[in-house]
């Protein structure tokens, strides 16, 4: 099964650095950045207000928590946010080469 990771960074560069590693690792087939996100949120008792990046990563549900436990290694966040998505449907020539840059 084919699943999508969701990472928040803290800037476009971080994002693009962990994308890269993650991809070239061939934990990922590719990676997808969205910059200049706008975060609310809980952090130690206070709301914070951050300006952030989304790093979008697609690979298969056996690599999931590998992937997990690397971000976490490079992530410059002590609790970064790491979630996991599955796919349920996903066109069957996508999967294949999602597939074949992984294995």
């Amino acid at each position: 099964m084919m699943a999508l990771i969701y990472v928040t960074t803290s800037n476009e560069e971080e994002s693009i650095a962990i994308g890269d590693l993650i991809v070239k690792e061939r934990l990922a087939a590719c990676s997808n950045v969205i910059s200049d996100m706008k975060s609310t949120y809980w952090w130690q008792g206070a709301i914070e207000k951050d300006n952030e990046s989304i790093l979008i990563l697609k690979t298969l549900e056996e690599n999931v928590d590998k992937i997990i436990a690397r971000v976490k290694e490079v992530h410059s966040y002590d609790n970064p946010c790491i979630i996991a998505l599955p796919v349920f449907k996903v066109s069957k020539d996508y999967f294949k080469w999602i597939n074949n840059e992984i294995r």
